[in-house]
């Protein structure tokens, strides 16, 4: 004990007390509790105490006393242990609990993940499923559509040609004939339908592969193929040309587009389209309820003066067969543009311009 407190045994013996080489804590803990229980139990074991050698460190020791009478005289037998050793196992064992504690918990979070993961599996398998079931009766429905409804069609329009051939020979009145036109028209009009849904149901199974494509030559390809004069998009605020996708479907897409902004367009003023593009930040996750990833994405603006469509029915537009004016076709064209826009995994929208017009907004994920 001298050794450790840095004391020789002449300033010991007989010149300070025990209590003096204790710090200033465990003095007062040593007066007390450790000499009270001393003297009524007559001994103490394992209690700490702090003691300080002649240049201030402090040593912890674990110290046992015994209190004994020799000879009627009352002495303290003590016995102290360098508690360095003590405190290093301590901590090894305490750090072992921690670890141990911490692999429970991540084996607790492994299991409901694993539960979790499980839980997925089982929602994916549920899901595949279905999405199995739903492509063979697309399948079977595309066979519907490109043979099954198509045929006897085929056969009313041919036998109604014949008809009509024997009546002008046979001379049968001109009500009857007339009947026979327009029966003709209407099986011509169906065929035609049909042909354009089944493109329309089949247009997974036909996409070509994704590449780059210049969205000003895209425009170009799009006016010359509908070579109407009128039509002369301005392509000044362009701030991102190259797209990637499926570029000869983008193509008839903003076809599409320009060709119904000529269809409804007013009498009383000059047709004005504009086409502009830009970079935008949008959450990918469309399907997917309170899920947010803010990625990059072409937005793609369409704006013209013509007729537009009913600011209410801006929700129906894309919808198949949806027609909002005299002059519309099948109502399959802006349904066939929001189906090959979703297939790049973008989306489409529209919205009444005030004072007239329309403008139409396409948005592509954008692959640097």
């Amino acid at each position: 004990m001298l050794h450790h407190l840095e004391y020789e045994e002449k300033d010991v013996i007989g010149q300070i007390r025990f209590e003096e080489l204790l710090t200033g804590g465990s003095r007062i803990f040593y007066k007390t509790h450790f000499l009270p229980m001393l003297m009524m139990q007559g001994n103490v074991d394992e209690m700490f105490l702090s003691m300080s050698s002649k240049s201030g460190k402090e040593y912890p020791v674990l110290m046992n006393m015994v209190l004994t009478n020799d000879l009627g005289m009352p002495i303290v037998n003590a016995v102290g242990l360098h508690m360095a050793k003590r405190n290093k196992y301590e901590k090894g064992i305490l750090e072992a609990k921690q670890a141990a504690e911490k692999a429970l918990k991540e084996n607790d979070l492994l299991l409901k993940m694993k539960a979790e993961l499980e839980r997925h599996q089982k929602l994916l398998e549920q899901q595949l499923r279905e999405l199995k079931r739903i492509n063979q009766e697309h399948v079977d429905f595309n066979k519907v559509l490109s043979h099954d409804m198509q045929e006897p069609l085929r056969k009313i329009q041919l036998f109604a040609g014949l008809l009509e051939g024997k009546t002008v020979k046979e001379g049968v009145g001109k009500e009857f004939g007339s009947y026979l036109k327009k029966l003709q028209g209407l099986s011509e009009y169906s065929r035609d339908l049909l042909m354009r849904l089944q493109r329309y149901h089949s247009l997974e199974n036909r996409m070509n592969e994704f590449t780059i494509g210049n969205l000003e030559e895209m425009t170009h390809a799009a006016t010359s193929k509908l070579n109407i004069p009128e039509i002369q998009p301005v392509l000044t605020h362009l701030g991102v040309k190259e797209v990637r996708g499926d570029i000869p479907r983008l193509t008839w897409v903003l076809r599409e587009l320009l060709s119904n902004a000529y269809q409804f367009r007013t009498e009383d003023k000059p047709l004005h389209i504009e086409i502009s593009s830009d970079l935008i930040k949008d959450n990918y996750y469309k399907a997917v309820q309170d899920a947010y990833r803010y990625t990059d994405f072409i937005q793609i603006r369409i704006k013209d003066n013509s007729k537009g469509f009913p600011n209410s029915d801006q929700d129906k537009i894309f919808g198949l067969l949806q027609k909002f004016h005299v002059e519309s076709g099948t109502g399959l064209g802006l349904a066939y543009c929001k189906k090959i826009v979703e297939l790049h995994y973008g989306h489409i929208l529209s919205k009444a311009i005030v004072g007239g017009g329309s403008q139409f907004t396409i948005l592509l994920p954008y692959i640097p």
